[in-house]
């Protein structure tokens, strides 16, 4: 029984998420973080293929927020499957 415990226990570990946050440094000396924040996502599949194309950046994600002013940016990777499968989200922050 405890061997079909510790099997299940490492198979759940192994498909389990793990989270990456990039974060950029500011755009400008001593920039706030901004009052406003926006996001363009999408998912990469094998590293070949986006869901977004090349939708998922800084103009996209500052679109999205109604920045024109770009101070801050971050870039988080999330994978699932063994990183087959790749959640990208770039966050952008500003006025």
């Amino acid at each position: 029984m405890s061997i079909l415990v510790a099997s299940a226990a490492i198979a759940m570990l192994s498909l389990s998420s793990c989270v990456t946050i990039n974060s950029g440094a500011a755009l400008t000396e001593k920039a706030p973080i901004g009052k406003k924040m926006g996001e363009a996502k999408s998912t990469i599949i094998l590293g070949l293929w986006s869901s977004k194309g090349e939708q998922n950046n800084i103009q996209k994600a500052a679109e999205n927020g109604g920045i024109k002013n770009v101070t801050q940016v971050e870039y988080i990777d999330q994978s699932v499957f063994l990183g087959i499968v790749i959640k990208h989200t770039t966050r952008v922050y500003g006025e």
